[in-house]
């Protein structure tokens, strides 16, 4: 309860910021978000800055209120892990294959969940979108919901960036689901595909200097394969 009123109190903050102006945050692909009574959604997002949280839970729909996986450390902090559980972050253990977290994951989006996961790993340093990790891949399989890929640019220039009014766009690609395998597992060769494909959706929608690790790929003409 306590963590609707703030999200609600840091939404409608956040929207007023940017309905008069000042905040310069757009959004395009409203049409594409899957309807919010079906379930669970995995959104999948390049990741610019830690503002990039902010930038898509205000963009988004209140419904579509975020769930999201930090890492472990910043739990360690009694005032900031009682916080963080309050916004409904799931901790994980970075560097390493931290199962309770991705069950943990797996199961709010069964019950539900939006959950906002950067399949980079970290935010990128140099602007350019990096190797994608198949964990989002694997948890909408297992949950039997969608991925919503979506873009964002202009938030590589931060907390600063926004209050000095410089434009960000978020774009929401089309949803797509992961079909299930019989015995529920993703052979390697199969997951370096899927977690391809999906990167190339987030790219697609970037402008050619921040898609960084899949420029080439998109240049040679490669997201044709993917379903559009």
């Amino acid at each position: 309860m306590l963590g609707n009123l703030i999200y609600g109190f840091l939404y409608i903050l956040f929207k007023t910021l940017r309905a008069i102006g000042w905040w310069r945050w757009r959004v395009e692909g409203w049409e594409n978000l899957p309807p919010r009574q079906q379930g669970g959604v995995v959104i999948a997002m390049n990741h610019l800055n830690w503002i990039d949280i902010p930038v898509v839970g205000a963009l988004l729909p209140f419904a579509y209120r975020l769930s999201w996986l930090a890492k472990s450390e910043l739990f360690q902090h009694p005032l900031a892990a009682w916080f963080f559980r309050t916004m409904y972050v799931i901790p994980i253990q970075r560097g390493k294959r931290d199962l309770a977290a991705l069950e943990t994951a797996t199961q709010a989006l069964r019950d539900g969940a939006v959950l906002l996961i950067f399949p980079e790993g970290t935010r990128s340093r140099s602007g350019g979108l990096g190797t994608g990790r198949g964990g989002a891949i694997r948890m909408a399989m297992q949950a039997g919901v969608p991925i919503v890929p979506i873009a964002v640019t202009g938030t590589e220039h931060g907390l600063k960036g926004t209050l000095t009014r410089k434009p960000v766009l978020m774009r929401i690609g089309q949803p797509f689901l992961v079909a299930p395998t019989p015995d529920g597992k993703i052979p390697p060769d199969m997951m370096d595909q899927l977690t391809n494909d999906m990167m190339l959706r987030i790219a697609r929608m970037l402008p050619d200097s921040y898609q960084g690790a899949y420029r080439a790929a998109l240049a040679q003409g490669q997201d044709d394969k993917m379903t559009r």
